[in-house]
């Protein structure tokens, strides 16, 4: 690869690597080519890619990214799956192929999650997370309840209230007719 080759390719990997939220270190010597375009276009489904990389090259595009923790994704031949926007997605998308195609070949070997290096149990831990949005929808739904609750609670008060004050006022005109 002729020097120019390698800067282009640094710059690539150091952008990459620049706006991953996760980063998935995987072994895939032994799969065909079908089998990794099958892993690409699920990959490519969680807004995810894979990368086949020079370890030196991405051990140099890390440090230029100030990202060092990277450079440790990478001995021996590594394929890399990249994750943009929710690290949940992608290790989902790899662990789920992983187990549907039962393939022998592909391992996960550990991570780089919100810039914390993680093993491969992190990583089939997190991809058991429910989505994004149901996370949120739950929280929604759980801050909804709440709030219902306390509607009701403050009208039941309320009403006591007023009902205490009701017969308060009907107290002070017996007393008041008697007198």
């Amino acid at each position: 690869m002729t020097t120019a080759k390698k800067i282009e390719q640094v710059e690539l990997l150091k952008d990459l690597i620049s706006r991953a939220e996760i980063a998935i270190a995987m072994t895939y010597q032994g799969t065909t080519v079908s089998e990794q375009v099958d892993l690409r276009n699920q990959l490519r489904q969680a807004d995810a890619e894979v990368r086949v990389v020079k370890n030196t090259l991405f051990k140099r595009a890390a440090v230029d990214a100030g990202r060092e923790e990277f450079a440790e994704l990478v001995d021996g031949p590594t394929a890399l799956v990249f994750g943009y926007n929710d690290p949940v997605a992608p290790a989902k998308a790899l662990q789920n192929y992983i187990t549907d195609t039962d393939n022998e070949f592909v391992h996960i070997k550990q991570a780089v999650v919100s810039g914390q290096l993680v093993d491969s149990n992190y990583v089939n831990d997190l991809a058991t997370v429910p989505p994004k949005e149901e996370l949120v929808a739950r929280i929604a739904g759980g801050l909804v309840g709440k709030v219902r609750e306390l509607m009701l609670l403050l009208d039941a008060t309320t009403r006591d209230f007023s009902g205490l004050i009701e017969a308060r006022a009907a107290q002070l005109e017996v007393e008041s007719d008697e007198s």
